[in-house]
């Protein structure tokens, strides 16, 4: 004899509130990363078109003819001349230009050290765009028992390595949630651990705070709260038997 009640023994009904809410989920979801992309974009495109523009004479300037300015102009222009600067750099003339404003700088108090840090951080990032940021690796930071994501940026060299023994790397331990700024560590190399991730997950992890780990689903836990905010069909239900006949 069943005892329940005849309202607990029904399922329950999908509300009208809920059915709004996980639209509204959905939605926001699906709009706040293109939101995001679209407003550093912008951000950008005017960033530059401000510093570009103010330096070209009233005669080139569109706004003196059109009386608006042409978003992406200062960008477009940008690029011709850092397109321009390079062929000019890549000849015998313009390397001797170069070379000659170098020594100019040099003779300067305060632009020289601040021109020659920049233009060494500048050359070794470019000279080593392959190798920087290549292995994302635990460390045990900033106490034993604690690990901490990092990203090995290369081998240690210079004056650290004279006071260092052997096979040590340096690694740049990043900020949650801001990956700009972090902490340069010199480790033994065996005493890191090498992740399987790349450093493009390596960075969503340290941004989201661990909630994103990987670019790889889990496939119990997803599709679940995809399906409840409606972003994936449900499986069709498998037809039933036909009940053999008599």
């Amino acid at each position: 004899m069943n005892d329940l009640p005849d309202h607990a023994a029904e399922k329950p009904k999908p509300s009208i509130f809920r059915w709004v809410r996980n639209r509204l989920i959905t939605g926001v979801i699906i709009a706040l990363p293109i939101l995001v992309v679209i407003t550093v974009i912008s951000w950008i495109v005017q960033l530059v078109d401000e510093k570009v523009i103010r330096f070209l004479p009233d005669v080139l300037n569109p706004r003196t003819y059109l009386g608006f300015d042409i978003p992406g102009l200062g960008l477009i222009i940008a690029i011709v001349l850092l397109f321009l600067l390079g062929i000019v750099a890549s000849n015998f003339i313009g390397k001797s230009i170069i070379r000659a404003g170098e020594k100019l700088l040099a003779r300067v108090p305060i632009v020289s050290p601040t021109y020659s840090a920049v233009k060494q951080i500048v050359t070794t990032v470019a000279e080593q765009k392959d190798r920087a940021f290549r292995d994302v690796c635990l460390i045990e930071y900033p106490r034993p028992g604690l690990w901490a994501v990092g990203f090995v940026t290369a081998d240690l060299t210079g004056a650290p390595k004279e006071h260092l023994p052997e096979n040590h790397v340096c690694v740049f331990v990043p900020t949650t949630p801001n990956p700009t700024s972090g902490f340069l560590l010199f480790t033994p190399r065996d005493r890191i651990k090498i992740l399987n991730m790349t450093p493009e997950e390596g960075a969503k992890m340290i941004i989201s705070g661990g909630m994103v780990s990987s670019n790889h689903v889990d496939e119990e836990i997803e599709p679940t709260f995809r399906e409840r905010l409606g972003l994936l069909d449900k499986k069709p239900k498998s037809p039933k038997e036909p009940k053999p006949s008599l």
